[in-house]
C-alpha cells in the first residue's frame, strides 16, 4: 500500500529557548508569513541569494526578525539579534532552509 501525503495538513510552530532563557515561537512557513517576510526584510524572494551575498549577516537577521516578528510583534531587531547566537542560529537552521529554498 502506498503512503499518501495529506496536502493540507497544516505544519506546525516550531519553538526555541534564546539566550534569555524564554521560549519564542517560529510560526509555520505559509504563502502568508512568506509575504509577511518580504514585507519586513523590504525586499522580495528574488533579490535574496544577492543580498546574502554583499549583506550576509544584515539579511540573515532581517530573516530571522521577520520570522520571529509573526509570533512576537513587540520584539526589535537589535533586541533580536543580541538574543542570538552561532546555537541558536544552528536550532532555527531548519526553518531558515525552508525559507531560503523558495528563493532559489
Amino acid at each position: 500500500m502506498v503512503k499518501q501525503t495529506n496536502l493540507l495538513a497544516v505544519a506546525k510552530p516550531r519553538t526555541i529557548k534564546l539566550t534569555d532563557g524564554k521560549e519564542y515561537t517560529i510560526p509555520p512557513i505559509n504563502l502568508t508569513t512568506l509575504a509577511n517576510i518580504e514585507k519586513t526584510m523590504g525586499f522580495g524572494f528574488g533579490r535574496f541569494a544577492s543580498k546574502m551575498e554583499t549583506e550576509p549577516m544584515t539579511t540573515l537577521r532581517a530573516l530571522v526578525f521577520a520570522l520571529f516578528k509573526e509570533s512576537h510583534p513587540d520584539i526589535e531587531i537589535e533586541e533580536l539579534g543580541r538574543l542570538i547566537t552561532i546555537k541558536e542560529i544552528d536550532k532555527i537552521s531548519g526553518t531558515i532552509s525552508e525559507v531560503m529554498s523558495i528563493s532559489s
